[in-house]
């Protein structure tokens, strides 16, 4: 069992992140409502579960990661995955 708690972000706090990783559509909620001209550019979007998936794609936003997957079957295993690649990219 588990609540979820939205945080509303001030103003003044700056929105300096490289990635979002989100387990909820509540989350992606969260994100538009707190942040109502988000452009997402360089930030990378990654999610758990089908309907989280679902949620970032209906908000218009692009997904960077996503687990489970067959070859991640967690969070972690889908990071690892993503930072590997982007290694051999370099």
């Amino acid at each position: 069992m588990y609540r979820t708690e939205s945080n509303d972000f001030t103003p003044e706090e700056k929105f300096d992140y490289d990635m979002l990783l989100f387990f909820s559509p509540s989350g992606i909620a969260s994100l538009v409502k707190n942040f109502p001209n988000f452009e997402q550019s360089d930030v990378k979007i990654g999610c758990f579960g089908p309907t989280t998936a679902k949620a970032v794609k209906d908000a218009g936003l692009r997904l960077d990661i996503e687990a489970p997957t067959a070859a991640a079957p967690s969070m972690t295993a889908a990071l690892e995955l993503y930072l590997k690649e982007q290694s051999k990219k370099k």
